[in-house]
């Protein structure tokens, strides 16, 4: 962790099991860990808990979907909804994989176990995704400005093949520094790609680490990272309320700067400096009394309005389109639960009913992307992720670039929607692999055993099991009566036998032709709403 927080103001990380008290920087009465218990979980930094267990699905207030409630919605909400969750978690399964899940008759409390235990090689993926020399099975560019960081993060998606803790580490690192809260905003001048990478990985460690969510907040808020954001004693201050509290009183504007008078980001160098002409006099703010800006820092993470106010900008992701009286329920039953952890938020929206069952939006280029390349056997050539950063920038759903982070809703502004569709088109949809382009793998998605038992002359039979196998890997439905006759009568003649391209049989040399049916099949799909849109399946 960061030396200036360990040296400053006792951040015991190296100390902390020999509990020594040291003096604060703006404090020296007061003892920086809490050491009347073995029990870890009762650490404490000047009153900010450091560790914290996530806290059990069954405790949590806002009512996570459990599997009665799963396998009484009819067959088809059951596909919807497995979707729904898997995709939000950017996950997928090929479609043998998800039917095997729900037909086990305990989907929800399956995926619920499978992200409590570490189940991906670490070690072996890092090794994949460091390969990036010129032969390498990766490709990073400097350019465009933050790409290389975000293409290497996004990569880490693709590679690791289950969904276990560390996946949902990544993934809640992810969504957090895409907001306003947590984003390295590299688009800033003050700011620099390596920050990406800095502030990502600290809060996967903190995640790993098990710390709390005011104490992860508290490193982030008297980081370099932060203050390359806001850089003025006054600006930070007023950010850091506005932003964690939404608070929006002005007149805490100038004691919040006083205490911060010391701190800065050093305009020739590059770093946040505290000098000793820190602040003396007490002040009150939030009902107490602060000195410095450790002081400041610490009393916004303990203020009660925090878990309130920052539970209330995730619930703003996932239910754009609740009313603000719903959104307010739905942030008082999350206050309820006196979550601990930032995933104790995370995952109670992702597996709550609400969401799954009553919430609709529009899906981010991740959930969409992450969710079909497993289920249509995706394979990525070196330079692909690197390309796709690229795309979100033009999406206007760049990844961890804006100072603001991401509008709460996906744009979908026509330009940001163009740019949304040509890219998953044309690199998901359409492109089948081969030497020159990332695609889906023919041998995978249009393998021999989807036709077993079909003769290779039953032309109409074939292209119907085509379009069922698809419709349904992809969007988890089967095609309408009207779209599979679009379909068929745009590759079949009126005799039933295939138009050129579109010939399909079952051997070997038959592949070629199933793939050129599969392009039209999924390029009708790729502008089918579903893809882009999470759907309600309950009001």
């Amino acid at each position: 962790m960061y030396k200036l927080k360990l040296f400053l103001y006792c951040l015991f990380i190296v100390t902390i099991f020999s509990l020594s008290g040291c003096n604060g920087a703006g404090d020296s009465s007061s003892s920086s860990v809490s050491s009347d218990s073995e029990d870890k979980y009762s650490y404490k930094y000047e009153g900010v808990p450091i560790y914290a267990q996530n806290k059990s699905f069954e405790s949590y207030k806002l009512t996570p979907l459990s599997d009665s409630k799963f396998y009484a919605l009819t067959s088809a909400q059951q596909e919807i909804v497995a979707d729904k969750l898997l995709s939000t978690l950017y996950f997928g399964m090929p479609r043998a994989d998800i039917r095997t899940l729900i037909d086990s008759g305990k989907f929800v409390k399956t995926l619920q176990d499978m992200i409590l235990k570490s189940t991906n090689n670490l070690d072996e993926a890092e090794t994949r995704l460091n390969d990036s020399g010129d032969d390498g099975e990766f490709y990073y560019s400097d350019y465009p400005t933050g790409a290389k960081e975000v293409a290497k993060i996004l990569a880490r998606f693709y590679v690791l093949q289950e969904l276990d803790k560390e996946y949902i580490h990544y993934w809640s690192a992810y969504v957090l520094t895409s907001t306003i809260m947590f984003s390295p905003a590299y688009e800033l001048e003050s700011s620099h790609a390596p920050n990406i990478e800095r502030v990502y990985s600290f809060l996967v460690r903190a995640f790993r680490d098990e710390y709390s969510l005011k104490y992860t907040t508290f490193l982030h808020m008297i980081s370099d990272d932060n203050w390359r954001r806001f850089r003025s004693p006054e600006d930070n201050g007023r950010e850091m309320m506005e932003i964690f509290l939404q608070d929006f009183d002005d007149t805490k504007v100038p004691l919040a700067g006083k205490a911060l008078k010391n701190w800065h980001l050093d305009s020739d160098n590059d770093t946040l400096v505290i000098g000793l002409d820190e602040n003396v006099e007490p002040l009150k703010l939030f009902g107490t009394e602060i000195v410095d800006g450790f002081d400041f820092y610490r009393a916004v993470v303990l203020s009660s309005d925090l878990t309130k106010q920052v539970s209330a900008r995730l619930v703003d992701i996932y239910f754009p389109t609740f009313t603000q009286e719903q959104k307010t329920a739905i942030v008082s039953n999350i206050v309820a639960s006196n979550p601990n952890t930032w995933q104790d938020i995370l995952l109670q929206i992702v597996f709550s009913q609400k969401y799954l069952l009553e919430s609709d939006k529009p899906k981010s280029a991740e959930e969409l992307f992450f969710s079909v390349s497993k289920k249509i056997h995706f394979k990525h050539r070196r330079a692909f992720f690197n390309n796709f950063a690229d795309n979100l920038n033009d999406m206007n759903q760049a990844s961890m670039k804006y100072k603001l982070g991401r509008y709460v809703e996906v744009p979908l502004d026509t330009q940001s929607f163009i740019t949304y569709h040509k890219a998953v088109r044309e690199n998901l949809f359409i492109s089948s692999y081969n030497d020159w382009s990332s695609g889906w793998v023919d041998e995978q998605l249009l393998a021999d055993e989807i036709f077993e038992g079909i003769s290779s002359y039953e032309h109409a039979t074939i292209l119907e099991k085509l379009i069922e196998h698809l419709f349904m890997s992809v969007l988890a439905r089967p095609a309408t009566a009207q779209e599979r006759e679009l379909l068929k009568n745009h590759m079949l003649t009126k005799e039933g036998t295939y138009n050129a391209p579109f010939r399909i049989f079952r051997d070997d040399r038959s592949l070629n032709e199933r793939r050129y049916a599969a392009i039209i099949i999924l390029d009708y799909i790729s502008r089918l709403e579903q893809n882009y849109r999470f759907q309600k399946v309950q009001q």
